[in-house]
């Protein structure tokens, strides 16, 4: 599964989950295809409270990406997925 973290940089770079990668909500379905060959790929996403991560999930179902699943807040997957922590930061 594709982790896309969907906040700020700012906010990426303060901390975020192991191979994740960033890209802003707004800016979603521009990027998307830079990181994936087919819209049937999984696709999950997280922000800070999980409200835009819903946005940009809702943006690339409408297109077509019928694996996205919003993933919710960071802070949760954090504590409840300690495996998928980036201690390097």
């Amino acid at each position: 599964m594709l982790i896309i973290d969907v906040r700020t940089p700012e906010e990426f770079s303060a901390g975020h989950l192991k191979g994740a990668i960033l890209i802003e909500y707004q800016n979603i379905l521009e990027e998307i295809e830079n990181y994936i060959d087919s819209k049937d790929a999984p696709i999950g996403l997280y922000c800070a409270a999980g409200i835009r991560s819903e946005f940009a999930t809702q943006a690339l179902l409408h297109h077509g990406y019928h694996q996205a699943v919003n993933l919710g807040s960071f802070t949760d997957l954090w504590q409840q997925y300690p495996q998928l922590r980036d201690e390097s930061q």
